[in-house]
């Protein structure tokens, strides 16, 4: 578990015991965290450009690699541990310019200074992303405010699909079914799933202030947060249905 200061803990998930403090407390705030499939290293990053793994049974740095006037927003991990996708937002260095585009790198486990591919296609602001299950796309909501879910291809960079977005105040979370046959994308009231790779919208739920989605790795469950409330549900909910608000 990674809190708003970045300070990271690991905890058994049955007892709630806490197994082990990383002490970072000058780390500040960053990304999220992913294991390596081993299980033996935590990957993250933070909001000024550190991206780090560690050793998950006492926090020792075994990598890190500084990325100036950087922002490190999100990690992704192909299922199988050996691709991972860095997400990138560079910071404004002038009070009268837009940063630079927002751009991702390419890596392979285990990770080596230096060593790593970027995509050609970049995005201005760019909000969250999620990994296909095969780990051959992202999709990214991108957009001042966010206006576009794009999918990018990580063999060459290139764009093969976009669809226009309604974005919300509470949250623009993305995820990929199971099967990597859907696109789950949180909206202004409503969370959207579009057919992949057509991205016609297949249907909705109605939610007020939506503010995630996740499938279960097996697709078998679908999870839906707001500020308010949570859901579990089969993947095999209905086509149109209502949630309280």
């Amino acid at each position: 578990m990674k809190g708003s200061s970045g300070h990271i803990i690991v905890a058994d998930v049955k007892s709630g015991r806490r197994l082990v403090d990383f002490n970072n407390m000058t780390d500040g705030e960053g990304s999220n965290l992913r294991y390596s499939t081993c299980g033996e290293y935590i990957v993250d990053a933070t909001w000024n450009g550190r991206l780090m793994v560690r050793t998950a049974k006492s926090g020792c740095t075994e990598f890190a690699q500084d990325f100036p006037d950087e922002m490190i927003q999100s990690i992704h991990r192909s299922a199988d541990g050996k691709m991972w996708v860095i997400v990138h937002a560079c910071k404004a260095i002038s009070d009268d310019a837009p940063p630079a585009p927002d751009y991702f790198s390419l890596w392979s486990w285990p990770f080596r200074s230096g060593e790593f591919r970027v995509l050609p296609e970049r995005v201005a602001f760019s909000r969250t992303s999620s990994l296909s299950p095969d780990g051959s796309l992202l999709a990214v909501v991108h957009g001042a405010p966010p206006e576009n879910l794009s999918v990018f291809q990580l063999s060459d960079g290139a764009c093969v699909g976009t669809v226009a977005i309604q974005s919300g105040g509470t949250g623009h979370a993305i995820g990929w079914s199971a099967d990597g046959q859907l696109i789950g994308s949180v909206q202004d009231n409503v969370v959207v799933f579009y057919a992949w790779p057509s991205l016609a919208k297949c249907h909705e739920i109605e939610l007020a202030c939506p503010s995630d989605l996740a499938y279960s790795l097996r697709g078998d469950v679908l999870v839906l947060g707001s500020w308010e409330e949570g859901w579990v549900m089969s993947q095999k909910a209905p086509d149109a249905m209502n949630l309280p608000r």
